[in-house]
């Protein structure tokens, strides 16, 4: 019988300094924000429900694991702690990489699973609640697997359909879903997670090292072998083994640098204040600039501790609002448009505040009665709600956020200086302190407010991003050639992501004919098996103008790529099939989609799909949405 508490046998690991959230498969230090990089290389999609403590690193935080699944070997010199939300495109992605691993170190790691369902994935918590009911009758890897498998079909007839074919015992099933226990069980794993640094999913701990996101194969492979060298050091040297020689490799993991040995800043942003609403005393000596959602449960943990921070500063800060509603959040923007229509009647901190109580209820008709409720003309608040005006204020904050290098929320800009994610009160306190103490220098003496603001951020201003650029000569195109704008599109056929953001790209052609022009950079993925030589054929089909006939048949049969099934494509499109075939088994190709490969890399990308739009990154499958303010804001750019 499993027993649903943490025992006393505790995993060593050692917490991060910073949490860590993701682009795509990027990563960057950081703590609890909702990214707008989603469905691909985003979670993204990063966000925790539970709210990070404080983490202090020097001291090791104890995670007990002895309640949670575990495959693999038991006595493996690498354990992988797996933090995962079954309605997470992203840590779906990641199990077959677990398998692969699994596979290729059969005696030497073992993967450990804790639930860490997302706030804003409605359906990732009664999923979780599953996966622990049928690991209570032994069942935890299959359900696993099939929870995985259908994320789109995550709904109680589903559940009970599962537990059904795995034989297990409905009335005890259903009994355990719903008990108080399960609920506290996946709790505590969440709780768990935020002294170490987690805030989103996948985040993984290799022998207490985090790793963040849906990395490829060969990346976690170089970690794996990274610890595998340790591991066995550390063996000989100490004569350990077993647990004790996992305690002792996770005791000595690589601890985050010390305050005095972190990078030194890359310099201040300046966002400018210009008519934003703004919250304490005007002359503030330190100037908080917040790029927040309404519908983001971590903006909603960074209001509290915004709260917090102006009881105890008063008059040495204030605080300046910047609208940043993200696309996939539904209700976002209508939220955005209610606070500056408020703000129009000189409303908005109190709009600001209503909408952050009730971020469950931010609808039409609970904005309008939030109006009513503070006392606002209800005809003129319902005319400002959808003017133009008011659109363009929000989408004119948006650009400046975009400027500023904003590509989740919150972000906060304290003087200038980034501070992102939720963070909690001290992080805030401790910027604020470095910031009074730095405007006490005598070149700011008799300044205040605005121009204090002005004067620190342009005495070390952030330099704008450099371009990336990718080298498109020869590569496939579609769309305008000498088109204002060049999307280029790292992809692979296999990646179930990359087929879903094919209709947005054909859709983008469409809207912006003769003005976007859409290049296609090959991207196979290690853990994909058919991916490469799918690549090869489109390529084989692009020497042969094909390409995008090609193109639309791997995409359209993402489930069979085999060589006989690429020969068949290449017949229906009018290639040659036996020149197809000798083609891949020579490999003629192979150097072409392996410099592709070598092109991601070198401006960063690690993971499908990912966009370079004049230079800039876009990672993921966004909605239209996100690709369309990245296209205005290149042609815009271009005029």
């Amino acid at each position: 019988m499993i027993q649903m508490s943490y025992t006393k046998r505790a995993l060593l690991v050692m917490a991060a300094v910073g949490l860590m959230s993701f682009t795509g498969c990027k990563i960057k230090t950081q703590t609890g924000s909702d990214q707008v990089a989603a469905g691909a290389p985003v979670a993204v999609q990063a966000a925790a429900a539970v709210a990070p403590a404080a983490v202090d690193p020097a001291k090791p935080i104890y995670l007990q694991i002895d309640a949670l699944p575990v495959r693999g070997a038991a006595d493996a010199k690498v354990t992988i702690v797996e933090f995962s939300d079954y309605e997470c495109p992203f840590c779906s992605r990641v199990e077959p990489t677990m398998d692969e691993l699994l596979k290729a170190y059969p005696n030497d790691v073992r993967v450990a699973f804790v639930n860490h369902p997302l706030g804003f994935h409605k359906n990732a918590m009664p999923a979780a609640k599953a996966a622990v009911a049928a690991f209570k009758q032994g069942k935890f890897w299959e359900m696993h697997a099939a929870l995985f498998s259908n994320q789109k079909n995550l709904n109680e007839a589903f559940f009970t359909e599962q537990a059904k074919k795995l034989g297990l015992d409905m009335a005890r099933f259903t009994a355990d879903m719903n008990s108080p226990e399960t609920a506290n069980y996946i709790e505590k794993g969440m709780k768990d997670a935020g002294p170490m640094g987690i805030s989103g999913t996948p985040s993984l701990l290799i022998n207490g090292k985090l790793v963040v996101g849906a990395l490829p194969l060969d990346a976690f492979k170089k970690e794996v072998d990274a610890e595998l060298a340790r591991a066995n050091e550390v063996a000989k040297a100490k004569n350990l083994s077993g647990a004790a020689l996992y305690e002792e490799l996770v005791k000595t993991a690589p601890k985050p640098p010390a305050d005095d040995e972190e990078e030194a800043p890359v310099g201040r942003v300046m966002v400018e204040i210009g008519q934003a609403p703004v919250w304490g005393n005007v002359d503030a000596p330190v100037t908080i600039v917040e790029f927040t959602d309404f519908e983001c449960p971590f903006c909603s943990r960074g209001n509290t501790t915004l709260h917090a921070i102006m009881e105890k500063n008063p008059e040495t800060v204030r605080v300046v609002f910047k609208h940043y509603p993200l696309p996939f959040h539904k209700n976002a923007k209508l939220a955005h448009q209610a606070a500056e229509a408020a703000k129009i009647q000189g409303k908005f901190w109190e709009m600001y505040n209503k909408i952050f109580d009730n971020q469950k209820a931010m609808g039409r008709d609970d904005l309008i009665g939030y109006a009513k409720e503070l006392g606002l003309d209800e005809a003129k608040f319902v005319a400002d709600l959808d003017s133009d005006a008011v659109k363009k204020a929000v989408e004119d904050a948006m650009k400046e956020g975009e400027k500023a290098g904003v590509r989740g929320t919150p972000n906060f800009f304290i003087n200038g200086t980034l501070l992102s994610g939720a963070q909690p009160e001290a992080a805030f306190q401790a910027a604020i302190d470095k910031e009074l103490a730095l405007t006490k220098d005598a070149k700011y003496a008799g300044l205040k407010g605005n121009d204090l603001y002005e004067k620190v951020i342009k005495d070390d201003a952030k330099p704008a991003p450099a371009p990336l650029v990718v080298d498109i000569v020869g590569a496939p195109s579609r769309g305008a050639a000498d088109a204002p704008v060049t999307i280029v599109q790292f992809s692979e056929f296999q990646c179930p992501f990359c087929s879903r953001v094919e209709p947005t790209i054909d859709q983008l052609l469409k809207d912006y004919d003769g003005k976007i022009k859409v290049v296609f950079k090959q991207m196979p993925l290690a853990f994909h098996d058919k991916a490469q030589k799918a690549a090869e054929a489109s390529l084989f089909a692009h020497e042969n103008g094909k390409f995008w006939e090609m193109h639309a048949k791997m995409f359209a049969n993402q489930s069979a790529l085999g060589i006989e099934d690429l020969k068949k494509y290449a017949t229906e499109v009018g290639l040659d099939a036996a020149a197809l075939e000798k083609a891949l088994n020579e490999n003629k190709y192979a150097e072409a989609v392996k410099k592709d490969v070598a092109a991601a890399g070198a401006v960063g990308i690690s993971g499908t799909p990912s966009f370079v739009i004049n230079g800039k990154l876009l990672i993921g499958a966004q909605p239209i949405d996100a690709f369309k303010k990245e296209i205005d804001a290149a042609l815009e750019a271009a005029k």
